[in-house]
């Protein structure tokens, strides 16, 4: 037999050469499933820092747009009372006058008698009284009540005192010398008064 084909016989009967890996974490099979791994989007340094830098404006902006609406609602809020006020000094300015006419139509009507020819001029004057006040007391303005009773500083402007020997009597307003008026809850004008004053015996 020839060295040729002895060696053609001997690779015939030789077995395919396998490589068996038998390390336990080579066999993929076996490995159970767990959950999916979320990949978060991975993006280059410089953009991460530019989103970072953004959200961070944008944090910035809230708190600014905050505080301008607090300071806008405040200056509503104080723009409304400076308006109020307002409107209420120049109410006082318009009502004034009346009131000095009203003081005149008092005085004709305490100054005037009961005689037959002074009684149409009477009942016109007070017709007239009766107007101005029903006028002012649609405006919110009302006489301040002091007559008969404790001097107040907070009402009324004390003019004169008046001796009296009750007791009793002791600074109590005994004369409306002057009527003072009140809008709502604010002085308009006190009232001039005399004050009594208990003259021990």
């Amino acid at each position: 037999m020839r060295p040729a084909a002895k060696n053609k016989e001997k690779t015939e009967q030789q077995p395919d050469f396998q490589v068996v890996d038998k390390r336990s974490f080579a066999n993929l099979d076996g490995v159970p499933a767990g959950p999916p791994v979320e990949e978060k989007p991975r993006y280059p340094t410089f953009v991460e820092e530019l989103m970072s830098k953004l959200k961070a404006m944008e944090v910035r902006f809230e708190e600014k747009k905050k505080q301008i609406d607090d300071e806008i609602a405040r200056t509503k809020t104080r723009l409304e009372a400076d308006y109020a006020r307002k409107m209420e000094i120049e109410k006082q300015k318009i009502v004034l006058p009346f009131l000095d006419v009203l003081d005149n139509l008092e005085r004709a009507v305490g100054a005037t008698g009961s005689e037959g020819e002074k009684t149409h001029l009477l009942d016109g004057v007070r017709i007239t009284a009766n107007l101005f006040r029903a006028h002012l007391k649609t405006l919110g303005i009302e006489p301040i009540p002091v007559l008969n009773q404790a001097f107040d500083p907070n009402l009324g402007q004390a003019v004169g005192m008046v001796q009296v020997s009750d007791q009793s009597q002791d600074g109590m307003v005994v004369d409306e010398v002057l009527r003072g008026y009140r809008m709502g809850d604010q002085l308009l004008r006190p009232a001039q008064v005399r004050v009594a004053q208990f003259q021990g015996g």
